[in-house]
């Protein structure tokens, strides 16, 4: 009957997992760590095992936590805002007053700011050298939620219109009018008018929602008492989904498949391996690295992401170390390395000044596609393309500090920190209005209670603190004096409850 529970239990939390908005956004869009016990010290343990979870960070580590089932609950809550200041963007000026039309500031806060991700993990012994083990976890994401679409409200009253039309307020104005008073093909223009003021995916709101799960069968060895090898497979999930980017359709070589079309989800392998040590009896070494997780393309944003859609999950290594300094006290440190730059989708660099205001320019004047020429860095970058613009994401370091204090048999307490600089660049802000994953510093604190030999119940809160980023990008050559600045910026707050049964 008991085991009939768990087996329930943990079926329900898988369920739960495949199903809930696993969103994430710590160390980029990683998690800090996995379950309540690592992420209340920081995020470590690649050389600390402590539950059943630990497999999804060290698969080595399941041969030192006994057999037991743990199942949590992380209340996760971002909180991200931006501004788009386009007041740069100054046609009236630029024409000597001949055009009216100047861009406007759009600062925005996105909405959806609490987040339930459950987590399962399981491992048992078989015989003296073999454990087995399973986990499920959210492993990242990232997600906003524009009320106001920060892009489309800060341009569209540069865009502006020609004196044949009446899009705009106020007759000829804006970067159409400006084409059409330097002797541009008016029919062209408005007709491209037509298209951009009429597209419903331009929008009044804007975000995107990305989530990943990865189920994790795991397989421990034990070499001897002090050492063990891990190995798993990883079983990743996606889904996602983007609206309101309908006026960078001028930038996407598959413009059918850039926005607005629905939820899409992806399935893919990947492997973990790892080693665990007792070095002495104090100090305790681990080493793990994942392999890059080749995921389905999302075909239905085949014209967002590089590579037809490809958006895999990015290969990780880590180093790490415990040491016992006391009966009490244990002190852990991690360092892992997260290869975004593998993932074109993620590393590709967004445009600068001078591609966006060529965008726009292509929007206006040249063909509506993007890929029937007249706009060269849009043929070779165009969104989709292998080349095509992305995120501009570098790889990052992480660091993870924690310690771990036995104050009673009941009672174990923790606290940790967790720092690793933004994979974002200044000039990459643009686009990471959609993603704006900044935060370096994680404050973290958690503790055990344990009314019984059998069981326990686990809690860690985690505190990431505000990072902002700005940067102006400015317009040289035939741009110049034509200037916006894209601002981002991100906090964020998490629960962890966990609950565990030792058999």
């Amino acid at each position: 009957m008991k085991y009939s529970f768990k087996l329930s239990l943990a079926t329900v939390a898988v369920s739960a997992l495949l199903t809930a908005p696993v969103v994430q956004a710590t160390n980029g869009y990683f998690s800090i760590g996995y379950g309540a016990k690592a992420r209340g010290m920081g995020g470590v343990g690649v050389a600390l095992p402590q539950d059943a979870i630990a497999g999804a960070t060290n698969p080595a580590g399941i041969a030192f936590t006994g057999n037991r089932i743990d199942v949590g609950l992380e209340l996760f809550q971002p909180f991200r805002s931006s501004t788009l200041d386009a007041r740069g963007l100054d046609v009236n000026a630029a024409t000597a007053g001949a055009v009216p039309g100047q861009g406007m500031r759009s600062t925005v806060k996105s909405g959806a700011n609490l987040f339930a991700v459950p987590n399962f993990g399981a491992v048992m012994r078989a015989g003296k050298v073999l454990t087995f083990g399973l986990s499920a976890v959210g492993a990242g994401g990232m997600n906003t939620r524009y009320s106001t679409n920060p892009y489309s409200s800060a341009l569209a009253p540069v865009i502006g219109d020609t004196s044949s039309n009446n899009f705009g307020v106020g007759g000829q104005s804006g970067f159409a009018g400006m084409y059409e008073l330097m002797g541009g093909n008016v029919a062209a223009i408005d007709a491209n008018l037509a298209m951009l003021y009429n597209d419903p995916t331009v929008g009044s709101t804007a975000g995107v929602n990305l989530a990943q799960l990865i189920v994790a069968p795991t397989v421990a060895y034990s070499i001897n008492k002090k050492n063990s090898v891990g190995a798993s497979l990883l079983l990743g999930y996606q889904r996602f989904r983007a609206y309101g980017l309908g006026l960078f359709r001028a930038f996407s070589a598959d413009q059918a498949n850039l926005t607005n079309v629905g939820d899409d989800q992806a399935f893919g392998l990947g492997v973990r391996v790892g080693w665990t040590g007792k070095v002495t009896n104090e100090l305790t070494l681990g080493a793990t690295a994942a392999s890059k997780i080749y995921m389905q393309k999302f075909k239905k944003y085949s014209g967002l992401f590089a590579e037809g859609g490809a958006f895999d999950i990015p290969a990780n290594f880590a180093l790490g170390l415990a040491y016992k300094a006391s009966d009490k006290v244990t002190l852990a440190f991690d360092v892992e390395r997260i290869l975004y730059t593998g993932v074109a989708a993620i590393s590709n660099p967004g445009p600068t000044a001078d591609e966006f205001f060529n965008g726009l320019t292509g929007a206006l004047t040249g063909p509506s596609s993007c890929g029937a020429g007249g706009n060269e860095a849009c043929v070779t970058k165009g969104m989709g393309n292998s080349n095509g613009f992305g995120f501009g994401w570098d790889d990052m370091t992480v660091y993870k500090l924690g310690v771990d204090y036995v104050y009673s048999k009941q009672w174990t307490f923790r606290g940790g920190f967790n720092y690793g600089k933004s994979p974002i660049a200044n000039k990459e802000n643009l686009f990471n209005i959609l993603a704006p994953g900044v935060v370096e510093r994680q404050m973290t604190l958690g503790f055990t209670y344990s009314p019984s030999r059998n069981n326990e119940i686990t809690v860690g809160y985690m505190h990431a603190f505000r990072k902002d980023q700005s940067n102006v990008y400015a317009g040289t050559g035939g741009f110049t004096g034509f200037n916006y600045q894209a601002d981002i910026g991100m906090s964020q707050n998490s629960l962890d409850v966990s609950y565990a049964w030792k058999f």
